[in-house]
């Protein structure tokens, strides 16, 4: 944990020193970090020099704030988001056509998309420099600090007819929870936000967040390994949010014995690093010898009593169930399976956690009795992707949002949220048509970016299912890709966070990009903000 916290605290010291730059779009060598000289009349002035202390604004080259300049969108974002403890995302894709890669605001724009809190004036571009008017400020800090505001509030002020329709709910809930206040009985919604006025804002939402000492237990972030050897995996979780590992040690062979992968030195590094250690055990998707082996009591039994082997024997933390393709007569049998399993592992303060797919209501969802598997396990961990699988008969993304969304409502009618882990993929699709039929390629994020760069691809947001979705043509033929990246997984924790579940898994590490682990931390971070301020 101390070497945890010594990266956090460079990673904080570096995006701190990054800050500097983006209030006023100056090198952050030559921003101003001593007394400011045209404060000293500002009603703000002691909320300028604190937020100046923590980071959060500066002045320019010449140690001058300009208190009364009118705050840009750009601006306001930046400096909301450095309040809030938002990194900036170094995302592949810009999110709008003029806040481009070599844009001071970039990381914050690109993290505000991610998280949902700042949108566009038009589905492209951003505004970056247009000036911020009261009512787009108050409609930004409610996108960042509420989730829920009613649609018919209207606000308790004088001017409230003048507040646009768009608006109204979310100055009525700034004016609520005091972050903006009016004027001699007036909001002046369409008024510029001027840098002082800012300042006073920030100060208020920082000064609320340090009086509330919410202490969220942290959340499991599961990395399944796959495809990379020991030391590839652990280089590859040193970049990654992840602080549980599974990695695929263990799997169920046809005369019902149980194979033996394990390697200490991951433990060891893990352990070491705070981290725990659920290695996987799997079916490799063998109906026959999964019914052969939970069919018997005895040999039941003995797979038991060799997971329990291994985890005294290693010091595991868990074990992480993952059969898959199983035939639905094996549904009870199964469900004994884990009963037993988890009493075992339980009287050795070990965690199970059984993967599950989503309620398909089809063959390959009923083998698993979800409300009983809850009642055993510790956690069910919820594969949500494959929305669009290989072989389907359509192409589509791997976990659209609305369609992420409804896996985990269905679920919750049988399985209780603080059992639930969300499972969300670092990896997509490359879909076409060839002799005929509909064909497609596994991608990692990285293979995604290199397709779309060699082929210039067309890349369009689509809002009604949270993804980037990209064309190219090769060889004549029409190749789609509906976009994992920062942006779209942003969005997919933030929603799966909604409901207060304990975690997150990722299939699989070592195939995302690293800006998506940005975005990962900011949506986790939103959270516990959220909370605070609830």
């Amino acid at each position: 944990m101390k070497k945890q916290n010594i990266h956090i605290w460079l990673v904080s010291l570096a995006f701190l020193t990054y800050c500097l730059t983006l209030a006023v779009g100056v090198p952050a060598s030559t921003a101003s970090t001593n007394s400011l000289k045209d404060i000293a009349n500002s009603y703000a002035k002691e909320q300028i020099r604190s937020l100046q202390k923590a980071g959060v604004i500066a002045g320019d080259e010449n140690g001058y704030f300009h208190p009364t300049r009118p705050v840009t969108r750009a601006e306001f974002v930046a400096m909301l988001t450095r309040t809030l403890g938002i990194q900036p995302v170094a995302g592949n894709i810009a999110a709008y056509a003029d806040v481009p890669k070599n844009s001071w605001a970039y990381g914050s724009v690109q993290a505000a998309a991610a998280l949902g809190i700042a949108n566009g004036i038009s589905p492209t571009a951003f505004g970056p420099k247009r000036t911020i008017s009261r009512e787009e400020a108050a409609a930004f800090l409610v996108r960042a600090l509420e989730q829920n505001v009613s649609a018919q509030a209207t606000p308790a002020v004088q001017d409230a007819a003048s507040v646009s329709g768009w608006a109204k709910a979310s100055v009525a809930k700034a004016i609520q929870k005091k972050w903006l206040v009016g004027y001699q009985g007036s909001f002046r919604p369409q008024k510029a936000l001027s840098r002082e006025e800012t300042a006073v804002i920030l100060q208020r939402i920082s000064d609320e967040l340090k009086t509330q000492s919410a202490a969220a237990k942290p959340l499991i972030s599961l990395g399944w390994q796959y495809q990379s050897t020991t030391d590839e995996f652990i280089a590859q979780v040193k970049k990654s949010g992840v602080n549980t590992l599974s990695p695929r040690w263990y799997f169920l062979q046809k005369d019902g014995t149980v194979s033996d992968l394990s390697d200490t030195a991951l433990i060891h590094w893990a352990h070491a690093n705070g981290k725990q250690v659920w290695p996987l055990f799997g079916n490799r998707f063998d109906s026959a010898a999964t019914h052969a082996a939970l069919a018997d009591a005895a040999k039941r039994k003995a797979i038991v009593q060799k997971l329990s082997a291994y985890v005294d024997k290693y010091q595991l933390d868990g074990i992480n169930v993952d059969f898959e393709g199983f035939s639905p007569a094996d549904r009870n049998n199964f469900t004994l399976f884990i009963q037993e399993l988890s009493a075992a592992l339980h009287a050795k303060g070990a965690v199970v956690s059984v993967d599950i797919p989503p309620d398909t209501k089809t063959d390959w969802s009923e083998p698993y009795d979800f409300a009983k598997l809850a009642k055993s396990a510790d956690y069910l961990v919820v594969m949500a992707y494959e929305e669009h699988w290989v072989g389907g008969p359509k192409a589509g993304s791997v976990a659209s949002l609305p369609w992420l969304k409804k896996v985990i409502v269905d679920l919750l009618d049988k399985v209780p949220a603080q059992k639930l882990i969300v499972g969300l993929p670092l990896y997509t699709r490359d879909w076409y048509q060839a002799k005929g039929s509909l064909q497609s390629t596994d991608l990692t994020i990285p293979a995604s970016y290199q397709l779309l760069s060699q082929y210039r691809a067309s890349t369009v947001w689509d809002a009604s299912i949270g993804q980037y979705r990209s064309t190219y043509q090769k060889q004549g033929v029409t190749h789609t890709i509906w976009l994992e990246e920062s942006r779209s997984m942003g969005l997919k924790v933030q929603a799966s966070l909604e409901w207060q579940i304990p975690g997150l898994a990722y299939w699989y590490v070592g195939s995302e990009s690293t800006d998506m682990w940005t975005a990962i931390a900011n949506a986790i971070k939103l959270k516990q903000v959220r909370a605070k301020l609830s």
